[in-house]
């Protein structure tokens, strides 16, 4: 990661910041560092017909008329002429969105279709969850980083990091640093185990998360309705 930002502040000096053209379909995306609630993400974009590279922050316009919006783990969300398109590092070509970047997909789905927390307990539509774990589900995992925690040589769980905020795991109450344990009472203390139990929950009615934060257990409880 260090290296790749070295990378991008040397090819913004390089390059410099000007693109020729204005039209999502005219660029490429090499690589991106993810924005996070603290820090605006950065871009490395490629016109294709020039070959010019060039690095953008969050919110700057490519050119005039086209504004890099978002730019998640894996994507740039642009505006262009009252749209927005989502290109993904090493596409070809972007994709029309209907949700808009300035607030996360999670907002507005929970704005379109219900999403109600009481203490630790997250209710949510049935509706919502066909989202989350449809098309969405990608998008949704963007939100927040998932890395293994390691105790004395052993794994323990997956800490969450880089979580945005109005994301669904905000909006969950989870915080940076929550380390998930455990999913139906299923220690998750093995990538396969991890993957079983999540696959799981696609059938389930409701699902209970154990994490540990600040060395104190925890749960949270998602019940679908």
């Amino acid at each position: 990661m260090k290296n790749f930002a070295g990378l991008v502040i040397f090819l913004s000096f390089l390059f410099g910041a000007s693109l020729a053209q204005g039209n999502p379909f005219d660029y490429n995306v090499l690589g991106v560092i993810a924005s996070s609630q603290n820090q605006k993400g950065v871009a490395l974009i490629k016109q294709k017909t020039s070959g010019r590279v060039a690095a953008f922050r969050e919110g700057q316009d490519i050119v005039a008329g086209c504004r890099i919006e978002k730019i998640f783990r894996k994507t740039v969300t642009f505006s262009y002429n009252s749209k927005f398109y989502e290109l993904s590092v090493g596409d070809e070509a972007p994709t029309e969105v209907k949700v808009s970047p300035q607030s996360s997909l999670a907002e507005n789905l929970v704005h379109a279709e219900g999403i109600e927390r009481q203490g630790n307990t997250l209710k949510v539509t049935r509706s919502l969850k066909d989202n989350l774990v449809g098309e969405n589900l990608n998008k949704i995992l963007m939100q927040a980083a998932a890395v293994p925690h390691v105790e004395n040589g052993r794994l323990t769980g997956f800490q969450l990091l880089e979580i945005d905020q109005g994301s669904i795991f905000d909006i969950a109450g989870l915080k940076n640093g929550d380390i998930i344990t455990h999913i139906n009472e299923q220690p998750i203390n093995d990538a396969a185990l991890a993957i079983k139990a999540l696959s799981q929950l696609k059938a389930a009615n409701t699902a209970t998360f154990s994490y540990i934060r600040n060395r104190k257990p925890m749960e949270l409880v998602i019940q679908i309705n």
